[in-house]
């Protein structure tokens, strides 16, 4: 049955999006709760109440929870919760946020950190970027320093290799060496006259707004012109709904908005549990790609009825496909409208290709059946071969 290949296909893409997630292809161990030692060659993700990280992991370390602290190594350290300490070594850049963040550790590029109260004691190779209430420095710096804070320390045995650049009202204390190569810059009071920044104009031209719904409609042309190249998908769904009762899109139209509000629901089941992480990431690709594709399929039968319909022309798919998606594309971009014809549209594809997947093949439709013979006795070639019988 030709359903057979639009099953084959969707299966090809599940193992596709499967290979192309990053989850799917790191170890069963990359995930972990609470704590972690010992060496990993991949990434590592922790999370939990308390986080402790004393293993060496080759890859990026991230961790997230109340109260974390990193005492290994990591390629790259993320770490987020109430309470970070880095007191490791973050081979490349680490990247903190919390209420209280302290850096005890080392970090042999940048440190970027935001929080209430950060306090860098240790070593950072290259540049800091801290955001805070709070930032207290009195380990070593090897390149600037960038704050923005309400209190900067800068203690007797702090080192910066290169500059400090803070706001100088901000500044507690800071050593005669370091202050003397300080950028300090001063805010504007309240009250006070700011600066009048002009802000061009970034309304689109009629030129620029053309080009850009050409580029569109080209687009999702191409989209279907690929599956009708590749896949007897419009064959199938023309042999179904050309012509059919209005109850069979109707039906459709519902089964469609039922998987439109229940992919996400189930992908936060999966989410919550333990195996279902990966499979939730694959079901979300496909989601997101088939709402994409779903108004396509309103062009087609758009296309079917002014072409064979109203112009009285042998079946087409190409013609019917162009005109169908041109006049799909030209009502949602009148304003009111385009609503509308996106509340129809996508829950009528996903419909369209969730009965497909689900059945095999569609029974001829009054009206396409008459079609094909009208097509057939012009040309028999043009006559759409029986799934039944091709499969014999």
């Amino acid at each position: 049955m030709k359903c057979k290949k639009l099953v084959s296909l969707f299966l090809s893409l599940l193992l596709a999006t499967a290979l192309a997630v990053p989850a799917c292809a790191a170890f069963e161990d990359v995930f972990a709760d609470g704590s972690a030692d010992g060496t990993r060659d991949g990434s590592l993700f922790l999370s939990g109440e308390t986080v402790r990280s004393s293993a060496a992991v080759n890859g990026v370390l991230l961790a997230a929870g109340r109260t974390v602290g990193v005492n290994g190594t990591g390629a790259y350290v993320m770490a987020a919760g109430y309470e970070v300490t880095l007191g490791g070594t973050a081979e490349n850049d680490a990247f903190l946020a919390g209420y209280s963040i302290g850096v005890s550790g080392t970090a042999q590029r940048d440190v970027f950190a935001a929080g209430q109260s950060i306090t860098v004691n240790g070593t950072v190779g290259r540049d800091l970027y801290a955001a805070a209430n709070t930032v207290t420095i009195t380990g070593s710096v090897g390149g600037d320093v960038y704050i923005s804070a309400e209190n900067v320390v800068i203690g007797d045995g702090a080192k910066i290799g290169g500059r400090l650049h803070c706001n100088a009202s901000a500044l507690r204390s800071v050593p005669d060496g370091i202050a003397d190569s300080a950028e300090l810059y001063d805010e504007p009071e309240s009250g006070d006259e700011g600066v009048s920044i002009t802000v061009p104009d970034d309304e689109p031209g009629v030129g620029s707004i053309v080009l850009r719904k050409a580029l569109s409609f080209a687009g999702v042309l191409l989209l279907a012109y690929v599956l009708l190249w590749l896949t007897p998908l419009w064959e199938t769904v023309d042999r179904k709904y050309y012509g059919a009762p209005f109850g069979r899109y109707a039906k459709a139209f519902g089964i469609g908005f039922a998987v439109l509000a229940g992919v996400p629901l189930a992908a936060i089941l999966l989410f919550i549990s333990n195996v279902g992480v990966r499979l939730a990431l694959i079901v979300l690709f496909l989601y997101a790609a088939a709402i994409i594709a779903a108004p396509v399929f309103l062009g087609f039968f758009l296309g079917a009825l002014l072409w064979r319909g109203a112009m009285k022309k042998a079946p087409c798919y190409y013609a019917e496909l162009a005109i169908g998606i041109l006049v799909w594309r030209i009502a949602a971009s009148v304003p009111g409208l385009s609503f509308a014809v996106g509340l129809v549209s996508v829950p009528l594809g996903l419909g369209v290709v969730t009965l497909l997947l689900g059945k095999g093949a569609a029974k001829l439709s009054p009206k396409a059946e008459t079609a094909c013979e009208e097509s057939a006795a012009s040309d028999p070639a043009a006559l759409p071969e029986d799934s039944d019988s091709a499969e014999q």
